[in-house]
């Protein structure tokens, strides 16, 4: 079989990035160490948080606001709420 990406790591990242190209159209592969879902990644468990602030730089910010609404949009569609 082929596909158009191959996604290596399906945490929250490579499972959003999967996302966001199979509604592009594209045929995707998402491969990680453990089945889904699973306790091992580092966003697991009930202390999620996107933070408003980053000490990294203020570019951080406007990419913050952004992902919080599609974190919204996409709870939306799934009809299932994580925050």
């Amino acid at each position: 079989m082929t596909y158009d990406v191959v996604i290596i790591g399906a945490g929250s990242m490579g499972m959003a990035a999967g996302y966001y190209l199979s509604k592009a159209n594209k045929s995707i592969a998402l491969i990680d160490k453990y089945d889904s879902p699973h306790s091992e990644g580092s966003h697991h468990g009930e202390s999620r948080i996107i933070r408003h602030a980053y000490g990294e730089g203020e570019k951080y910010v406007p990419l913050a606001l952004r992902s919080q609404k599609l974190w919204q949009e996409m709870e939306w569609e799934a009809k299932i709420f994580l925050f």
